[in-house]
C-alpha cells in the first residue's frame, strides 16, 4: 500500500510538471523576450530624404548636392538601414547605422564636411587623409 502511495505521488508530481510546462509554452513571449525598442531616426531639426538602396558614394554624392545646414539621407545598403547627416553649421557627418543583426551604431566625423563628402563620394569612405577619424558608440545606451 505504501509504495502504491508513493508511486501516485511521483506520478501526480510528474504530471504537474508537465502541466505547467505546457501552459508557458502556450502563453506565447513575453515583452521581455521581445528585443529592445530602440528605433533608428534622425534628430530633430534634420531634412532628411528617404532614397532606395544605394553606395556610400551614391549618398554622399546627393548630400554634397543638398541644399541646407542639416541635410541627411536614409538608405539601405548591404542590408543594413542607414542615416547618413550632414550638419554643416557644426561641422561633422553622422551615420546611424541599423545593422541586420539588430545592431544599431553611430559614428561621427569632425571637421570639412563638404571636403568629406567629397572625398566620400570619389573614394567611398568619409575618412578623407589629414582630417581626424570617427568616433563611434552604440545606440543602446
Amino acid at each position: 500500500m505504501k509504495r502504491i502511495a508513493v508511486l501516485a505521488s511521483g506520478i501526480c508530481v510528474v504530471v504537474g510538471i508537465f502541466w505547467v510546462m505546457v501552459a508557458e509554452l502556450q502563453q506565447g513571449p513575453s515583452g521581455r523576450d521581445e528585443p529592445p525598442a530602440v528605433i533608428l531616426r534622425a534628430p530633430e531639426g534634420f531634412v532628411v530624404e528617404e532614397a532606395g538602396a544605394l553606395t556610400l558614394r551614391e549618398a554622399a554624392g546627393a548630400l554634397s548636392r543638398a541644399a541646407g545646414d542639416r541635410v541627411g539621407i536614409e538608405f539601405s545598403h548591404d542590408g543594413d538601414t542607414v542615416i547618413l547627416l550632414a550638419d554643416r553649421g557644426e561641422q561633422k557627418i553622422i551615420e546611424m547605422r541599423a545593422g541586420r543583426t539588430g545592431t544599431l551604431v553611430e559614428r561621427t566625423w569632425s571637421g570639412e564636411v563638404d571636403r568629406r563628402l567629397a572625398w566620400a563620394a570619389e573614394n567611398g569612405n568619409l575618412d578623407a587623409p589629414g582630417l581626424p577619424p570617427a568616433t563611434g558608440k552604440n545606440l543602446y545606451h
